[in-house]
């Protein structure tokens, strides 16, 4: 049975660097939120969940920021090193609204961002290394695991828990989310972690970002296409959740540039790009509560 993961769980997350506006009373926030500082090690993980609620533990105000803003780190200018070496645990909600996925949760983020930690920061654009996501096939012909979108977006999904369980007719996420499907392999090479990740409903400029956490560089999209799409396909995770190993790479499932030409006729090709930074200003530690 799939599940409806949280979208950064296993694969990276859907946003985009929004500009770094003051927070005031028209600023989308979170109704309750709690910061505490965490001094025990362990895993990090930040958990944006469909019902409104945000979860972080042993994370770092980097890849808070990150996260929000949906930056690789090349992107990331001016920042003091407390920001990295510093761990917080954090537990955030909204109760009063309908939230259409996880990735609502961002701009909340962003100004409990601004709120709680005094984060100061503007954008600008730089040319740096980057990936561009772009047609594979001479003839514009897609693979088989995209085709546009048959999700029904009119409603917000009603969810409970920090999970639900697809429930489409023909067991596809609701509008705007994704599922995951892991599958470990243990062999003399090592431990493989490989996923058949589906999202509905996601436009190429999102599908773009998604793999930013795949190649680490910022991603842009230059498809020339239009609408929302359903897309499946299978891949290596570049990292293991949990783990800092590599996982091994076999024939068993293909890399993520393989798997992005082969089952969804697109391709990732390496270049320099145009693409936003965000430089911070200034930033504050929080007042533990």
């Amino acid at each position: 049975m799939i599940r409806v993961a949280l979208i950064l769980a296993l694969v990276g997350g859907v946003a985009t660097l929004s500009g770094q506006a003051p927070a005031g009373p028209s600023a989308p926030g979170f109704e309750v939120a709690s910061i505490r500082p965490n001094l025990s090690g362990g895993i990090s993980n930040i958990r944006p969940m469909p019902n409104g609620r945000l979860i972080a533990t042993n994370a770092s105000l980097r890849s808070l920021i990150l996260r929000a803003h949906r930056l690789q780190d090349s992107q990331l200018i001016g920042a003091p090193e407390w920001i990295n070496a510093e761990r917080f645990d954090i537990d955030a909600r909204v109760e009063s609204a309908p939230l259409a996925g996880p990735e609502a949760l961002m701009p909340m983020l962003r100004t409990l961002l601004i709120q709680r930690f005094k984060l100061r920061a503007h954008t600008e654009t730089r040319e740096l290394p980057a990936y561009a996501l772009t047609l594979a096939r001479n003839d514009g012909r897609l693979g088989s695991g995209i085709r546009p979108t048959q999700a029904d977006c009119s409603t917000v999904p009603s969810v409970k828990g920090p999970e639900i369980i697809t429930s489409g007719k023909d067991g596809w996420p609701p509008c705007g989310m994704s599922s995951t499907a892991p599958v470990t392999t243990t062999s003399s090479a090592g431990v493989m972690i490989s996923a058949t990740i589906r999202r509905s409903a996601i436009e190429m400029k999102d599908l773009a970002s998604v793999f930013q956490g795949d190649v680490a560089r910022p991603v842009v999209d230059r498809t020339g296409l239009a609408g929302r799409f359903d897309v499946e396909y299978s891949y290596v995770l570049r990292r293991p959740p949990n783990q800092t190993a590599q996982p091994a790479l076999t024939s068993v499932a293909p890399t993520i540039f393989v798997a992005l030409e082969e089952q969804l006729g697109l391709k990732l090709e390496s270049q320099r790009a145009e693409v936003p930074v965000l430089i911070i200003d200034s930033v504050e530690r929080p007042t533990p509560d």
